[in-house]
């Protein structure tokens, strides 16, 4: 037992602690990342040999302390035997072999490392060596470029300051031209208005021998005008008398004479559902008549399409009964309520130009105006044209004539577009300016008084009307029209009806509203329109058949309606009348439309002559026979009539601006 137990301590405890004990290696470093090999700088990789040489030291040292440790455990392992002697050398060997091949990759291993570290510090030197080549490039570019900015810079300022120069000199070259031109446009400006005011002083003393030779003719006219008016006051007294008996002596033989003559003096015989039906007209959809026996259509209208050949009267009436059946009856309140756009919204204020806003080219005569596509001359009768336009005739006449009775001066300027400008320039100093289109219709007219106010009577300039070569008649596109007032609130008969305030009746605005602004040729030309607008039928003039004369008894009767103009003139001088002439079915259609234009015109005259209302407030148009009031083809007396309407809200803005 103790054989056993020395055997084991000094064989066995010896090998166990060759097994176990721990294999000495020479210390791996760990493997540096690029990173981390980035951060190794040159100098250590220049000691590197140094390095090698210590390391192999101490791996000698400590493999020299493991041989004395194995040779210790020889000695001491001789006594357990020759075959554990024999394990233990080859284990030693294995051992030996087994730390051969482990220093040899760990020799391998540093040897790599030691190359990734030369590598990563060679890659690093090749960097900072680009990095620096690359950032002298970069300053080397810089001042280049720098250099050439400071060229540019410089040459740029040169020609700043070329430039500049250029432009002084250029400035004080035009400065002296300007001086210069200044200089000469003064003398030239100061030689036309001396010479201006020598032609002015010229003209003005000529006006002056004129106005005053005027005056004199005048007088001698008024003169003359008293005697004559003198003598027929006396002849007309004479004549009174002579027809007051006349009719007492053939008082008794009344009865002898022609029906047809009895029936012009009596009263017409009133038709009783006629009366019913013009007290309320908006209650039904049928042609309104005049309310006595033969009375016509009420509308023009109306009467236009019961003139059409096509269908009969009793067709034609029931078809517009229809089409008025789907109107809605609207009576504006005011001429501005009455003013309202397609879409049935109240119109903006209207801001116009000054009829003389333009300047214009004086020409030396009256202009020749284009003719309308469609229309064609009939022929000319003293200063009125008869144009046949849509199957039918009308009457064109020149209202300059009447303007300038007693004009100073008249004359005209080419504007553009093809417009001319016609001014009369009155005695007391207001000029009167008439604006129209190439084809005569006026477009604008104002009346500018001394001090410079201007008074606008018609402003329809912003539409297409001077593109427009053809005429239509924009009734034509209307529904047919449904009266909504009692017609004793439409028209008024001066012979008739009992005292009437013409000056209320003639303010009220029209009887449906408006759609837009017209032209004075539209409403002229255009039944349809003018129905819109009141009427009062001066039945107290009477012309004889063929006359267009009025006599100073009838001039007269004019007197309430003229004071009822002039009133509603002195409220506002922009209001415009419209006076029609019309006559009875005697004689043709031709003749009776130059007869009634005539006594349109000489109402006009009176009312200017005799109460002093200006002529560019009244416009007149004639209509012949077209119009009826009663329904024969006979000679009658109410047929042979004139008719005065207020169309301002036709023809002006109800809101104007400057």
């Amino acid at each position: 037992m103790g054989k056993r137990i020395r055997l084991l301590a000094t064989v066995a405890l010896p090998i166990a602690s060759l097994v176990w004990q721990p294999v000495y290696a020479a210390p791996i470093g760990p493997v540096l990342s690029p990173v981390q090999a980035s951060d190794v700088k040159t100098v250590q990789a220049q000691n590197t040999d140094a390095e090698e040489l210590l390391r192999r030291k101490k791996q000698q040292e400590r493999q020299k302390q493991r041989q004395e440790k194995r040779e210790k455990g020889q000695q001491q392992g001789k006594e357990g035997g020759g075959k554990a002697r024999e394990e233990q050398r080859q284990q030693k060997q294995r051992q030996v072999d087994e730390g051969q091949k482990q220093q040899r990759r760990q020799d391998e291993k540093a040897r790599d490392d030691r190359q990734k570290q030369r590598q990563a510090g060679e890659d690093k030197q090749r960097d900072t060596e680009r990095k620096a080549r690359e950032e002298q490039r970069q300053q080397k570019q810089r001042q280049a470029d720098e250099g050439k900015q400071k060229q540019r810079d410089a040459e740029r300022e040169q020609r700043r300051q070329d430039e500049k120069a250029r432009d002084d000199r250029q400035k004080q070259r035009q400065a002296t031209e300007d001086k210069q031109r200044d200089t000469e446009r003064k003398a030239r400006e100061e030689q036309r208005q001396q010479k201006q005011r020598q032609a002015d002083e010229g003209k003005q003393k000529q006006r002056d021998a004129e106005r005053e030779q005027r005056r004199q003719d005048e007088k001698a006219r008024d003169d003359r005008q008293k005697q004559r008016q003198a003598t027929e006051d006396k002849q007309r007294d004479a004549e009174r008398k002579a027809r007051e008996e006349q009719r007492q002596r053939e008082a008794g033989t009344d009865r002898q004479k022609k029906p047809e003559d009895r029936a012009e003096r009596r009263p017409r015989k009133r038709d009783a559902e006629r009366e019913r039906i013009a007290r309320d007209p908006s209650k039904t959809v049928d042609t309104i008549e005049l309310p006595f026996e033969g009375g016509a259509a009420v509308l023009d209208s109306d009467k236009d399409w019961d003139n059409r050949r096509d269908l009969s009267r009793g067709e034609m009436r029931r078809k517009r009964a229809e089409e008025r059946s789907k109107v809605k009856v609207v009576v504006p309140r005011s001429d501005r309520d009455a003013q309202v756009g397609r879409d049935g919204k109240r119109r903006p204020p209207v801001r116009y130009e000054s009829a003389e806003h333009e300047r214009g080219k004086r020409r030396d005569r009256r202009p020749d105006f284009d003719r309308r596509d469609g229309w064609h001359v009939e022929r000319r009768v003293d200063n009125r044209v008869l144009i046949q336009i849509d199957n039918r005739i009308i009457v064109r006449s020149d209202d300059n004539r009447r303007l300038a009775r007693r004009a100073a001066e008249t004359y005209y300027e080419d504007l553009p577009h093809g417009r001319v400008r016609e001014v009369i320039v009155r005695p007391n100093g207001d000029r009167v300016v008439t604006i129209r289109d190439r084809y005569g219709e006026v477009i604008q007219r104002s009346r500018i008084d001394r001090s410079g106010r201007e008074y606008v009577m018609f402003y329809a300039p912003a539409t297409d009307y001077d593109n427009r070569r053809d005429f239509v008649d924009p009734g034509l596109h209307l529904p047919p029209m449904r009266l909504g007032v009692p017609l004793s609130d439409y028209i008024i008969d001066t012979s008739s009806d009992a005292p009437r305030d013409y000056r209320a009746f003639l303010e009220q605005p029209p009887v449906e509203p408006v759609e837009r602004v017209y032209t004075l040729d539209e409403v002229r030309y255009s039944a349809r329109l003018r129905d819109k607008v009141r009427r009062i039928d001066l039945d107290t003039i009477t012309f004889a058949t063929g006359s267009a004369d009025v006599s100073m008894d009838q001039a007269s009767t004019l007197r309430g309606v003229a004071d009822a103009i002039n009133a509603i003139l002195d409220e506002d001088p922009g209001e415009t009348f419209l006076i029609e002439g019309h006559t009875d079915a005697v004689g043709s259609d031709e003749s009776n439309l130059v007869l009634s234009d005539h006594r349109a015109e000489t109402v006009a005259d009176v009312l200017t002559d005799v109460y002093d209302i200006p002529p560019e407030n009244l416009a007149t148009q004639g209509y012949g026979e077209r119009f009826l009031k009663i329904d024969t083809d006979g000679p009658e007396q109410l047929n042979r009539r004139v008719t005065i309407r207020r169309v301002t809200p036709l023809v002006k803005p109800a809101s104007l601006e400057r």
